[in-house]
């Protein structure tokens, strides 16, 4: 049975008349698509207010947290470790003993294709709100007070990329039910 599609112009328009079906498996990768959007529309929310309306800060400042940070979690080897045997004073525990990588200007604007000037004005702007320090000429870390700062902003996002994944696991078995 063919569905008849409204072509009014003053009508809303439907998801079946975005997607083509609403049944098929775009219209379910456009439902689990539209909670993930929630989600980070919200962190760009949050970011845009704590960062002045800058996202290229935001995302400078991104960039170098990750950097700082990404190469001592990946020292754990948590995914060689089954779940169970892990122990929050475990991971913690090792975490402490781990070293911040500092990064540089030009790595930054490598990975974000942000060109190097502007990386480095927003490196200056991140110094001068204390979230940045410079450990030598060239390495740049965060500070405790970025990570503070960030708490205090409710940009620690943990919670709610939790409650995301939690509902976006419950869609794809719902959407997984086709004849039930």
């Amino acid at each position: 049975m063919t569905t008849q599609r409204s072509t009014r112009s003053d009508s809303p328009i439907s998801i079946g008349d975005l997607v083509g079906s609403p049944r098929g498996e775009v219209a379910a990768q456009l439902v689990l698509s539209a909670v993930a959007s929630d989600f980070t529309l919200e962190i760009m929310r949050r970011a845009y207010r704590l960062f002045d309306g800058d996202l290229v800060l935001f995302l400078v400042f991104s960039e170098i947290a990750h950097y700082n940070v990404a190469r001592a979690i990946r020292s754990l080897d948590i995914h060689d470790q089954l779940p169970a045997r892990l122990r929050r004073k475990d991971v913690l525990g090792a975490l402490e003993r781990q070293r911040v990588t500092p990064c540089n200007a030009l790595s930054i604007s490598d990975a974000t294709g942000i060109p190097r000037e502007t990386v480095r004005r927003k490196v200056k702007e991140l110094e001068r709100r204390r979230m940045l320090r410079r450990e030598g000429a060239r390495n740049l870390t965060l500070t405790p007070t970025a990570i503070e700062q960030l708490q205090d902003s409710g940009l620690n996002v943990t919670r709610d990329f939790l409650d995301t994944a939690r509902i976006i696991r419950l869609l794809q078995e719902a959407l997984a039910r086709q004849g039930e």
